[in-house]
């Protein structure tokens, strides 16, 4: 079955060209002009993924990924035509999965559709489960619970936490994640990552502030729970 996409943007020739290409890809696309527009169709039935431009009339792109807090959603892709960090960071803080800065062709617009999907079907592993403190990762049932409570992650949030606990109370370098988070193209985009560590520290840790679960390796990487001592 294609997967369904909703292409949320303003611009009528920007639109129907990516609903153009998109299709031409084989997914199947559904389209809203403003933000508004864009919650109903959110609300009104699921999507695989979501192009969401930030610059939109009446409903601006920052409300519409602010009511999406929370909720089972989509991979969402920020689409914008300010393409500097600080955007960037606050888009991926508030709950995208990715940012493409326009102008942006067609091909690298279709590989940043395929790699969200990918992150949202993460491939079956080992029969594992990864405990740091309170928190447990069950990588075989793709499930991450704190205290007991599943904790609902995004597709690209689980996968870093799942990356992190597969090499349990080692390092993991920083441009290991991002290859295996991201993919080979993102090796230099170090934002990203202190982004979803931060996100994923709001939704692990007692206090976000003193990590234990997630610990940062200064100047190297991550960890997933304490170094072993040996």
């Amino acid at each position: 079955m294609a997967s369904k996409i909703l292409v949320v943007e303003d611009d009528r020739a920007l639109r129907n060209a990516v609903v153009a290409a998109l299709q031409s890809g084989g997914y199947e696309v559904e389209s809203a002009a403003d933000g508004s527009a864009g919650v109903q169709a959110l609300s009104a039935k699921p999507y695989d993924v979501v192009l969401l431009d930030i610059g939109l009339p009446f409903v601006d792109g920052w409300h519409v990924l602010s009511t999406l807090e929370g909720r089972r959603v989509p991979s969402v892709i920020v689409i914008s035509a300010r393409g500097d960090q600080a955007d960037k960071v606050r888009a991926l803080d508030m709950g995208a999965d990715d940012y493409l800065a326009k102008p942006f062709g067609s091909e690298e617009l279709l590989a940043r559709i395929r790699a969200v999907l990918r992150r949202a079907q993460p491939p079956a592993q080992v029969s594992l489960v990864a405990r740091s403190g309170h928190v447990s990762v069950d990588l075989s049932r793709h499930s991450v619970l704190k205290d007991g409570q599943e904790v609902r992650l995004s597709p690209t949030e689980y996968l870093l936490v799942a990356e992190l606990a597969g090499h349990a109370h080692q390092v993991m370098d920083y441009r290991t994640l991002l290859h295996q988070v991201w993919g080979p193209a993102y090796g230099d985009e170090r934002h990203y990552l202190r982004v979803f560590i931060q996100r994923l520290r709001r939704k692990l840790e007692h206090d976000p502030a003193h990590p234990e679960v997630i610990q940062t390796a200064s100047g190297r990487g991550y960890r997933f729970g304490p170094a072993i001592e040996r």
